[in-house]
């Protein structure tokens, strides 16, 4: 029972320039989020304006990909050079709405919670990458969201539905009613998220790093995680399950570890060196959502 019963290429046609509207509003709280005067940081009433003098930004100005391009990448009232990470997070913004019906069925729970992760996981990697800050007003409530998604397999648990296909077929397939419509119940790499796995993947996500943290600190007399990546990796843990945020940490870590390594060795500063880590989740996320178990099992077979 397909949500809307249209090509997927028109299904992105329409839904693309939405997500460049989200994009460009993920352009605001990368931006506010980020300041430490509250009036700086309100992105519902105050109006779109110029970083560098205030000027408010023209609604024709302000259309996303299209605005930056007619500016030349400069601010109209005083010629500041608007940086190529707004068009940027605009077009990121378009393609996950314009794509992510390719990767999961249109219409469903997994639908509405991969789309929320990917524009949350591009807030937090800009904000990490530019200011070495995740804010928590965007993280707390995914906590809260990640296990809410899980919630309606207790109303409508998992059904082996059969259908006929071509010939004499027998198909069968898991289905589930997800609060949004009957869908198929996604088992790419990764089973569905149960509400257990939500709350431990919550509570492992922030206690596993948190004791890491400890042990790198008794060692190296510093800190090695903030208390934003122990919150970031809390929520991808109640979206995504314990397993598949283990699977984040240490790829996060590795990915850390390759572009960090060289830059201690390098340096002459005792070696300390400040990365964010945050971003370093984000890039994981996907691959492991998507591939996870299949670099586990590959993993397993190499060492076996």
């Amino acid at each position: 029972m397909p949500f809307l019963d249209l090509p997927p290429w028109i299904l992105s046609l329409f839904l693309a320039p939405f997500g460049l509207m989200i994009g460009s509003f993920c352009n605001v709280l990368i931006h506010r989020l980020p300041q430490e005067a509250p009036e700086d940081r309100n992105v519902v009433t105050k109006a779109s304006h110029c970083p560098s003098c205030k000027a408010k930004i023209k609604p024709w100005h302000n259309v996303p990909l299209f605005g930056w391009l007619w500016l030349r990448g400069k601010c109209a009232a005083c010629g500041w050079r608007i940086p190529a990470r707004y068009p940027l997070v605009e077009l990121l913004g378009g393609l996950v709405l314009g794509g992510a019906h390719w990767l999961f069925p249109f219409g469903t729970l997994i639908w509405v919670k991969a789309v929320i992760c990917a524009y949350a996981l591009l807030v937090l990697f800009f904000t990490d990458l530019t200011e070495m800050i995740l804010p928590d007003v965007l993280q707390f409530p995914l906590m809260a969201l990640g296990v809410l998604f899980a919630l309606p397999q207790l109303a409508w648990p998992e059904a082996l539905l059969k259908a006929w296909g071509r010939g004499d077929t027998l198909i069968q397939a898991l289905a589930f009613h997800n609060g949004l419509q009957p869908g198929p119940a996604y088992r790419g790499f990764e089973p569905t998220v149960t509400w257990q796995a939500s709350l431990l993947g919550l509570a492992i996500g922030y206690g596993a790093p948190a004791l890491l943290n400890q042990i790198y600190k008794w060692i190296r007399k510093t800190d090695g995680l903030g208390m934003g990546d122990f919150k970031m990796l809390a929520w991808l843990g109640a979206f995504w399950g314990w397993g598949p945020m283990l699977g984040i940490l240490f790829l996060g870590a590795g990915l850390g570890a390759a572009v960090g390594l060289p830059l201690m060795l390098t340096r002459r500063s005792g070696g300390q060196t400040m990365l964010p880590f945050g971003c370093f989740l984000a890039l994981a996320t996907p691959i492991v959502v998507f591939f996870g178990r299949a670099l586990w099992l590959g993993y397993l077979g190499v060492v076996g």
